[in-house]
């Protein structure tokens, strides 16, 4: 009987003893507040993302010639969208704590609760990057060739590929180690090579290789552009002034490009070398508990970084700008100035000098 009570007790002081850690209880005050703060990213995401594709959307159906750049941009908020969807739904369900049993427990823990949903958009919006800065830098750096070669089945492949992509990536490891406890969701890699195996992959192909692809791309963009502006200087000799339109226009588009990659490259290291570094030093060290306190706060930056996209690619798009600017009540429809480039009569351009200098 004594032996009984020493068997039945020894749980309980386990508990008693886990809470008791101050670094758990660090953990447990930071998992609280991650949930609620990963929901409102969720939400705040869905509205940003939702206004800035309609844009997109309707800047898309006015601009036929530049449809093609817009489908990736487009596509990259579509799946920004949906993670944000994804994440709101997947915490909000963590934070009820549902009993989950049979299959539809067992699907529901899989998709939403251990975040495959969203883990799907954010590996696919990593690949849709890629396209996007291989796409501009092919424009740019090889005009001539993308003319004639970049065809329209590209594009929409390359869209095609980051869905597969990050339905790929996330999917089969999350099957494989979910599981259900007594009602409760759960999920780990047993084998400490598999894990090695999982870290090492997330870090090379969905961070470094990505890395190392912006900054080529966005440098070799640079370069060409000040090749460009050398040329454009050199062959405006007859009068002072187009000379400096066209140096103007050109150092605007270099230092828009600048400012974009700059943005792409710092942000993307920002929020997702953390959670990499992090994921890897808990899979090859013994004390995760002290470890462990880190992960939250490296996953929201990724999370928050599904709600920096559409500022950053999206809300430079000047189309987008305008149609947003569409939406304000503030402004006369007249005020808003089309961008079809079949507004440039006299009249015209001083009414629209006059309107811009009265909202300046």
């Amino acid at each position: 009987m004594t032996e009984g009570n020493s068997t039945t007790s020894q749980p309980f002081t386990n508990i008693v003893e886990a809470l008791a850690d101050p670094a758990l209880q660090l953990i447990l005050i930071v998992q609280f507040y991650f949930k609620y703060a990963a929901i409102a990213i969720g939400i705040f995401g869905t509205a940003a993302n939702a206004l800035v594709l309609y844009a997109l959307f309707a800047h898309n159906a006015r601009e036929t010639k530049k449809r093609v750049i817009n489908l990736l941009i487009i596509n990259q908020n579509l799946m920004d969208l949906y993670g944000c969807l994804a994440l709101t739904i997947s915490v909000g369900m963590e934070v009820n704590n549902i009993y989950l049993t049979g299959s539809l427990g067992y699907f529901l823990c899989t998709v939403f609760i251990n975040g495959t949903a969203t883990h799907i958009a954010m590996y696919g919006s990593v690949i849709n990057l890629i396209a996007l800065t291989i796409e501009r830098y092919l424009k740019v750096v090889h005009a001539i060739w993308s003319k004639a070669h970049l065809k329209l089945w590209m594009i929409h492949a390359a869209m095609a590929f980051a869905w597969i992509g990050g339905i790929a990536s996330a999917t089969p490891v999350s099957f494989l180690t979910s599981q259900l406890r007594g009602g409760l969701c759960l999920a780990y890699i047993e084998s400490k090579v598999s894990q090695w195996i999982f870290g090492s992959f997330n870090l090379v192909m969905l961070f470094l290789c990505p890395l190392l692809i912006f900054i080529y791309c966005y440098w070799r963009i640079v370069v060409v552009i000040r090749r460009q502006m050398r040329v454009m200087a050199g062959h405006n000799v007859e009068g002072s002034s187009q000379m400096s339109a066209s140096q103007a226009q050109s150092k605007r588009v270099k230092w828009n490009i600048i400012k974009t990659m700059i943005i792409v490259s710092v942000t993307f290291v920002v929020c997702w070398l953390p959670m990499n570094v992090n994921v890897l030093i808990l899979t090859v060290s013994g004390q995760t508990s002290t470890l462990a306190v880190w992960y939250y706060p490296t996953i929201f930056l990724v999370y928050l970084h599904i709600c920096m996209n559409p500022f950053i690619y999206a809300l430079k798009h000047e189309g987008v700008k305008q149609q947003l600017a569409r939406l304000t009540v503030c402004r006369k429809p007249m005020d808003v100035r089309d961008t079809s480039g079949n507004n440039s009569n006299r009249a015209g351009g001083t009414q629209q000098t006059r309107a811009g200098m009265t909202h300046s």
